[in-house]
């Protein structure tokens, strides 16, 4: 595919590195509380400019740098006045990549090695099923529960999530298919007294979370297995 041979997948793994990994939740709050004004929001938007660009390995597109930082910049400068929704969340996602897409694709013809698009491939998986489907799953769990003091919120649930999708994405990728079974089981064990303790209701949510969790890094195994057939 021509997609997967251009800059494409390095820029995008640069983008859910900076965005992601590098931005702690102050930030995100720093710049809700200060707006434009905050230099958190410019130092995040350097980071998530300059990284795409060094993950190509091209100085020729230095030019990409200020072209992604200005948009990157308003783009969650306007997310930052919003509230903090499912929606508002994957918009500001898809204008990032989008924006990623049409210079990767359209800007330039620079292209990456042949063997290694196999690896920009696993790359771009293995960051998204870390934080970003983790962010995505604690988000649709709280549009769910009706307590909101139960909300997500990044703990060591959210660092087992994280561990769980990773070894569900080797299992897929290595087609260890089978060893899914045992991760379910030992998961089911060791949370089965948490969830009796507190009723029915948090065994539901617990259930529908993992689901979600499973689901979603089963498909970005899957997604990873058909891209590199």
């Amino acid at each position: 595919m021509e997609l997967l041979n251009s800059v494409f997948l390095p820029m995008l793994t640069g983008h859910l590195v900076a965005d992601f990994w590098l931005q702690p939740g102050s930030w995100v709050h720093h710049k809700r509380e200060n707006g434009w004004k905050s230099a958190k929001l410019v130092l995040h938007s350097g980071i998530a400019s300059l990284l795409p660009v060094l993950f190509t390995f091209q100085l020729g597109l230095w030019w990409f740098f200020p072209v992604i930082f200005v948009l990157h910049f308003f783009t969650d400068f306007f997310k930052s006045k919003l509230p903090d929704t499912i929606l508002a969340f994957l918009v500001d996602q898809l204008l990032h990549i989008g924006v990623l897409l049409v210079l990767a694709v359209f800007a330039t013809s620079a292209e990456i090695s042949e063997g290694l698009t196999g690896f920009w491939i696993y790359a771009v998986g293995f960051v998204l099923v870390t934080s970003p489907l983790g962010i995505f799953t604690g988000m649709f769990l709280n549009v769910v529960i009706p307590d909101k003091s139960k909300a997500f919120k990044l703990d060591v649930s959210a660092w087992i999530g994280i561990l769980e999708r990773v070894l569900i994405l080797v299992f897929i990728t290595s087609d260890q298919v089978a060893a899914l079974g045992f991760l379910i089981a030992a998961k089911s064990i060791f949370r089965f007294n948490d969830t009796r303790e507190d009723g029915n209701k948090k065994a539901e949510f617990f259930l529908l979370g993992t689901l979600l969790s499973f689901t979603l890094a089963i498909v970005v195994g899957l997604v990873i297995n058909w891209l590199s057939s």
